[in-house]
């Protein structure tokens, strides 16, 4: 633990995004362990309706937030097709800055739903917006 009143106002901001930084890479890790429930259909093996009800079940989650999460995990993950070839993640530029831990949930959403709008060969443009701003923001510019 930090003995928080002895760091400089500089040092406890930087404390912090290291902190946050380091709850994004393991938000990202769940994410990669949800999407390989959903393609393992587990919802069907343990007995649900679906995937937001085992989750809402295993980890307390409302639906909207568990649908969130697994919208996002499919927006970031590989899947594999039954020949055994990977697919690559629907938003690859996006994946790479949420695994460096350099975006969160809440900006994955955002990213998507400008590049629903955009070309894809926009996502670098908007990936580097949500490593700058706000989820509000991204979605604004």
């Amino acid at each position: 633990m930090i003995e928080t009143r002895l760091l400089s106002t500089d040092e406890l901001l930087r404390s912090l995004v290291d902190e946050v930084t380091e709850i994004r890479v393991r938000e990202n890790a769940a994410l990669q362990i949800v999407a390989e429930l959903d393609r393992r259909g587990a919802a069907s093996e343990l007995g649900y309706r679906n995937l937001p009800q085992v989750l809402r079940h295993v980890v307390r989650w409302d639906l909207h937030v568990a649908t969130r999460w697994i919208d996002t995990a499919a927006l970031l993950t590989k899947d594999i097709t039954p020949t055994g070839s990977e697919l690559a993640p629907v938003l690859p530029l996006t994946a790479q800055a949420v695994a460096e831990g350099a975006l969160s949930v809440e900006h994955v959403a955002a990213v998507a739903a400008v590049m629903k709008t955009v070309p894809a060969e926009h996502e670098a443009t908007v990936v580097g917006y949500a490593r700058t701003f706000e989820p509000r923001t991204v979605r604004t510019l």
